[in-house]
């Protein structure tokens, strides 16, 4: 049997359409004679939950954890409620705060395509 490392960021019990894109991959690659490896962060910032897809991971995967820089942790520190609804994607385009627009500056021009420190990413034959 081959096996396959994936790298992500976003597992359960984090929700949204990433997730359920990996967790599906990862299912049923074993029907194709390949044996899926994960790569998460231990400490992982997810605005958005759904802890009923942990049920839907195999006991059998192997799954590797280590510690992240997370700056959404940061950030929420300044405005809690504000920081979670712009790492959910939900961002007020009325009346922002100065902080606000600089954080959304900091998010497109640094942090862009993905604020994680680990984006996901898919790496064979290891």
């Amino acid at each position: 049997m081959k096996k396959v490392l994936i790298i992500t960021y976003y597992w359960p019990p984090a929700g949204g359409p990433g997730v359920q894109r990996w967790l599906k991959f990862v299912k049923y690659l074993p029907e194709f004679d390949i044996e899926p490896v994960l790569y998460i962060p231990e400490n992982p910032h997810y605005p958005i939950q759904d802890p009923s897809l942990i049920n839907e991971v195999s006991k059998n995967l192997k799954i590797y954890k280590h510690p992240i820089k997370e700056p959404y942790g940061w950030a929420g520190l300044l405005m809690p409620k504000k920081t979670k609804r712009i790492s959910s994607g939900i961002i007020q385009t009325k009346n922002q705060s100065v902080l606000e627009k600089l954080m959304l500056w900091v998010r497109g021009n640094f942090l862009y395509p993905m604020p994680e420190k680990i984006g996901s990413i898919l790496l064979s034959n290891f």
